[in-house]
């Protein structure tokens, strides 16, 4: 096709909130662009958000609590940098990234966390946005607030408003650190032969951008 992107070791990023099909998304995208895909990871930071989360709900949390959740958030940060530069100068596309930390942070109990830690970490979340040449964000439609598992057997969170409170998070944090390398698909046609075009699209687009020494 005319606007196919040329071959490249692309690196992207999918985010957005829980069951809005990033998953699939990928799959698809690392089929038909050849890129690896690095699948989400973020067990350790689900247990030690629930954790926080009870000791908030008991009135027992304490400023260390958060200043630990936070140290997990860095520690999630690290391994997906770790994560990232094993592949050198290999394309992939990955199912959540920095910005998916960064937005737990933003949420209350944890925005409670010190200006210097969350300075460090979004200092840490910036040199990853870096290496990512497009940011992908499938839109919040309706069947994404059906029951269902994650990839790692837990139950999504369903309610309406933190649904679309954190997918709205997600979406500023991209648009705002990153916006000429963000893609918001489309809601009116959430087919994956719609969305998959859009994305080749913004590669070409980005190429161009590279050539003409854009950063």
């Amino acid at each position: 096709m005319a606007d196919d992107p040329e071959p490249k070791p692309w690196r992207l990023a999918i985010t957005g909130a829980s069951g809005i099909g990033k998953t699939t998304l990928a799959k698809s995208l690392a089929d038909q662009l050849q890129l690896e895909f690095i699948k989400e990871d973020i067990g350790l930071l689900l247990d030690a958000q629930e954790a926080t989360n009870r000791l908030a709900q008991e009135g027992k949390l304490k400023r260390s609590h958060i200043n630990s959740y936070a140290l997990t958030c860095g520690e999630q940060i690290e391994r997906q940098n770790r994560a990232f530069c094993e592949r050198g100068a290999s394309g992939f596309i990955c199912d959540r990234f920095a910005i998916d930390v960064i937005a737990r942070l933003l949420r209350h109990p944890f925005d409670r966390v010190d200006d210097a830690r969350f300075s460090d970490l979004l200092e840490a979340a910036l040199t990853q946005i870096a290496g990512i040449d497009l940011i992908i964000i499938p839109p919040l439609s309706a069947w994404a607030f059906q029951p269902s598992l994650n990839d790692m057997g837990r139950t999504r969170n369903v309610a309406v408003l933190p649904k679309t409170r954190i997918h709205s998070l997600y979406t500023g944090l991209s648009l705002h650190l990153a916006p000429e390398r963000t893609l918001l698909l489309p809601a009116q046609d959430t087919r994956h032969e719609h969305w998959i075009p859009l994305v080749r699209q913004a590669l070409a687009g980005q190429l161009l951008r590279t050539s003409a020494g854009c950063s």
